[in-house]
């Protein structure tokens, strides 16, 4: 039997957090214990302020630092690679909060591309990830325009460093696909992680960065990161394969039939992204529909502050940089990675006639 811890809390405030996350560690008392090194690995997307629901809320990873320290003694380190900001690392740490709260407790911040990157299985990873002896997963409850949602398995792949993430989009660029491999690549680390989830402000809509903060109040925790993921997303009322990476773990033979999970009180639900939302019709139509069914980005003139990191996420060079940046469509292919990194809302989303027809 899979254990998912799932609670509610008012706020980030509420002793209902810390109660919650101490509940979970009691569990694993002895594996902190013997622990020599710890890496804490919150979301760090990008720049964004917590309140914007798009990162690991600060006070939720606080919480977890203070009840960890009633259990070892090890040495705490946190990190993250974020998108394609990684080259300004600082600027994530202190926009996120985690800058001052790593100080504030005397946490070393490590950069995933620090040193030279490990390989295992033909992927390559930070060497953060083999000094740690646990990973604590703090993962953010997020829609996402191509996995559905990122919740704990999604959130491992912060552990790929710098461009190689890219990469990932370039040889994958079918959305089942990419979170097929995301979900093997979490896999090597399978055995060494702790996961929990900071739901208590979402993220809904077109995650993982241009949706809307939402208050759900909802915290997870598990050894078993398909399974929380799993249990998260029935909580939502979205049938489970909703999120692509639990449907990459069924792939390779993960039994979601006897996952046990506490179901909080209250109705719970989410925005989804528009590219999610797909129409019934009939087979027959199916193909001709689904390529006059699109959604492509364009970059925002005014907004756009020429940072780069649009062309820098970009899998296929779809973004032209002269004077003005400007997406090719016909090269686009519709990955929504300018989209996500881009953090002056420069990158907007141009629906096709049939896509607003069908997908309200």
């Amino acid at each position: 039997m899979k254990t998912v811890k799932l609670d509610i809390a008012k706020g980030y405030d509420d002793p209902a957090v810390v109660s919650f996350i101490d509940s979970f560690f009691s569990r694993h008392a002895g594996r902190l214990e013997e622990a020599g090194t710890i890496l804490l690995k919150p979301n760090l997307l990008l720049a964004a302020p917590p309140e914007r629901g798009i990162t690991t809320h600060p006070l939720f990873v606080e919480a977890v630092i203070n009840v960890l320290r009633k259990y070892t003694k090890s040495e705490l380190i946190l990190g993250d690679s974020p998108g394609a900001n990684f080259g300004k690392y600082e600027t994530v740490l202190n926009k996120t909060g985690m800058a001052d709260l790593c100080a504030k407790h005397r946490i070393k911040t490590v950069r995933m591309e620090a040193s030279a990157p490990k390989m295992k299985n033909g992927r390559v990873y930070a060497p953060a990830a083999d000094k740690a002896d646990i990973i604590i997963n703090i993962a953010k409850l997020k829609t996402h325009s191509l996995t559905g949602l990122t919740l704990c398995v999604k959130n491992m792949f912060g552990l790929v460093p710098g461009n190689a993430k890219v990469g990932y989009h370039r040889a994958h660029p079918n959305d089942r696909e990419l979170a097929y491999n995301i979900y093997d690549f979490f896999s090597m680390f399978e055995g060494r992680v702790l996961n929990l989830l900071d739901g208590i402000i979402a993220h809904e809509g077109d995650g993982p960065s241009r949706g809307k903060p939402v208050h759900l109040g909802i915290m997870a925790a598990s050894d078993d990161a398909v399974a929380l993921d799993t249990a998260v997303t029935r909580l939502l009322g979205l049938d489970e394969d909703f999120c692509l990476t639990t449907l990459g773990a069924k792939r390779k033979g993960y039994d979601t039939s006897d996952i046990k999970a506490d179901k909080p009180d209250g109705q719970l639900g989410i925005k989804i992204p528009v590219s999610k939302r797909v129409p019934i019709l009939p087979d027959f139509l199916k193909s001709w529909v689904s390529d006059r069914i699109f959604v492509k980005p364009f970059i925002i003139s005014e907004k756009c502050i020429k940072c780069r990191l649009c062309v820098k996420s970009c899998p296929v060079d779809a973004i032209r940089s002269d004077d003005e940046f400007l997406i090719e469509p016909e090269k686009c292919i519709e990955c929504f990675c300018c989209h996500e990194v881009c953090e002056s809302d420069a990158v907007g989303m141009r629906r096709s006639f049939l896509h607003k027809v069908f997908v309200r």
